[in-house]
């Protein structure tokens, strides 16, 4: 592995959660909302929640009677989207996932 190959399966996978995991209804959370960069060596992807304030309840269990009981059909889009983005660079790079677990202080550990 070298550093090309890892940033072009970084990228890849930005691509395909963009495309295939993040809700789109408007295309705003999508196409507008989501997106990433490089510090150095160093992936960070994100959700920009001044352009798509209702992010959080598009992966959040749905509590309010407005829902009448349904489901999210979105829950947990987030958390699928960061595992499947280390599931994908391990399996390009043939790697070894390995994952943080938060304390109960919520810090990693």
């Amino acid at each position: 592995m070298n550093i090309h190959d890892y940033k072009a399966a970084c990228e890849e996978a930005f691509e395909i959660v963009r495309n295939s995991i993040t809700p789109i209804r408007t295309g705003n959370l999508a196409y507008n909302a989501l997106g990433y960069r490089w510090e150095g060596n160093t992936f960070h992807m994100w959700v920009d929640e001044a352009i798509a304030p209702y992010m959080v309840y598009t992966n959040e269990v749905w509590t309010s009677p407005r829902w009448k009981g349904r489901k999210n059909p979105n829950e947990g889009w987030w958390q699928e989207a960061c595992e499947f983005v280390a599931h994908w660079i391990s399996h390009r790079l043939h790697g070894e996932e390995k994952f943080l677990h938060s304390s109960a202080k919520g810090e990693s550990t």
